[in-house]
Order: structure tokens, then C-alpha cells, then sequence
């Protein structure tokens, strides 16, 4: 069974995956699955609006995932030299 999230969260993620595609972010990406939570580190490159799922790139692989999967999104903070 899938997580459920209150509105205020949903938004929140929502708003994250915005600011992550927009600016270039890289993201750490915690996902739901069956067995244990997973986090999946890369940048968010597609959103599938018909398949209600996002795009996670890094150097080694890319993976599709469902969003009503994903139970959080944080940018990665990069460090200024």
C-alpha cells in the first residue's frame, strides 16, 4: 500500500520538485517501496504528467519513479568556493 501525505506535506514535496527542476539541483530522493524506503541522489530531469512519475539522473543510471512513491525531496546544498 502506498504512503499517504497530508496536503500541506504534498505541497511542500511539490514545491521542492519545482525548485529542483528549475534551478538544476541535484536532489536526494527518499522512495516507498515494499521492502524499505530507498534514497535515490541525482538530478530531477522530467516530469510525466499522464504517468504521474519523475526522472532521477546521475552519473551511474537513471530511473522513472512514481510520485505518489516519493515520501520526500531535498535539494542538495552545494558549497560556494
Amino acid at each position: 500500500m502506498t504512503p499517504t501525505r497530508d496536503k500541506e506535506a504534498l505541497q511542500t514535496m511539490i514545491r521542492k520538485l519545482g525548485m529542483a527542476m528549475f534551478m538544476e539541483k541535484e536532489a536526494v530522493v527518499t522512495v516507498w517501496t515494499d521492502v524499505e524506503d530507498q534514497t535515490i541522489q541525482g538530478m530531477i530531469t522530467k516530469l510525466d504528467k499522464e504517468r504521474k512519475s519523475i526522472k532521477i539522473e546521475n552519473e551511474k543510471e537513471y530511473t522513472w519513479v512514481p510520485f505518489d512513491h516519493v515520501l520526500s525531496i531535498e535539494i542538495v546544498q552545494t558549497e560556494v568556493q
